[in-house]
This record gives C-alpha cells, structure tokens and sequence, in this order.
C-alpha cells in the first residue's frame, strides 16, 4: 500500500513487492510442509532470514514461471546456468559503470572485477546468448538507472559500448539493429 500509483517506478515497486510476497508465502508453505518450526513467531523469522539472505546473496528471487523464466543481475546469474541468456544495457556507463567510493579496491581493481563478472556471465547460457546494448538513452531515463552520462543532450544521451563487448566483438555473429523488424533469425552455432 505504501507505493504511490504516480510514482514513477510504481509498476517495478509494485512487481518487485508481489515476488517478495510470493517468495515468502512460498517459504512459508515448505517451513509448514517440512513441520521444522511450528511457532508462527518463528516460522514468520524464518522467513524473513531466508529472504534477507536471498537478497543479500543476490540469488535471484523466484517467480510464479521460475521454470521458464529468472532475471536477475549480473552477480546473481553468477553459478547459473540457462539455455538462452540474455544480457541487456551492455553500455560503457552501466559495466563497468563508474566506481563508488564504497569500493574497497583501486579503480583498476574495480574494472578488472567489472570485467571478470562481465566473461563469467556470458558464459552461463547452454545453447544461445543475446548481447545487447543501448545506443542512447533519455537524460531522465538514465537518472533513473543511475547511469552517469557525459554531457547530456535535451532529448537524448549518446551511450557507449561496453568496453568488455568491445574486446569480443569480432569473435560475435553480425549483429541485428534493434530497429529492424526481423521476422526469423537463424543462430550460427
């Protein structure tokens, strides 16, 4: 209830809420299954310990088409694996992105983190891999993602590729324009 309909992320909140609700229930439902803990009191602290550790651990929360469908980040997909991955917003501003002071490490340890986390990801699919990346990007719109951009134009931010796509781009089949309106597309394996 605490999420406002014109919030401008009032959709993702409200999704967001409805799989920790469904992930509880679910928790929940086993706890009551297995007849480990009988106490509500406890059942209810349970519950929030596996979904705080669930997030903490960035392991993907499940959803009602688990079986067909996860998304999650790019630490979350870390020892996952799937046949078909798609990894989006490959841009220079999101991966790496630019270090926050938190980061333990130099910048050149943050890029090479970056960078590993970027090769392990696109090794987790079993048959296909989509890479995409943005061209440009709404200066609203990427105030939203937390994307710092350079010198943002009124209507629209030029991005840049991902310097880790940069590196394995000519080992890629052709790429397809997002624009384009394709019907069929043959993977080259």
């Amino acid at each position: 209830m605490w999420v406002s309909d014109n919030a401008d992320d009032a959709l993702i909140a409200k999704l967001d809420l409805e799989v920790l609700r469904d992930n509880a229930l679910q928790i929940l439902r086993d706890l009551k299954t297995e007849e480990k803990i009988k106490d509500r009191d406890k059942q209810l602290r349970q519950v929030a310990r596996q979904l705080r550790y669930s997030i903490a651990t960035r392991e993907p929360l499940a959803t009602e088409s688990e079986s067909r469908l996860k998304i999650t980040t790019l630490w979350g997909a870390k020892g996952l694996t799937a046949h078909h991955v798609y990894i989006l917003g490959l841009c220079r501003e999101a991966i790496p992105g630019v270090r926050t002071p938190e980061y333990p490490g130099t910048d050149a340890d943050y890029y090479e983190e970056q960078r590993r986390l970027f090769y392990v990801t696109i090794t987790r699919p079993r048959e296909t891999l989509i890479l995409s990346r943005p061209k440009k990007i709404k200066p609203g719109d990427a105030q939203k993602l937390n994307l710092r951009i350079r010198a943002p134009n009124f209507h629209y931010s030029e991005l840049q590729m991902c310097p880790f796509l940069r590196d394995i781009i000519d080992t890629l089949p052709a790429a397809v324009d997002g624009d384009q309106r394709v019907a069929k597309i043959d993977i080259v394996q």
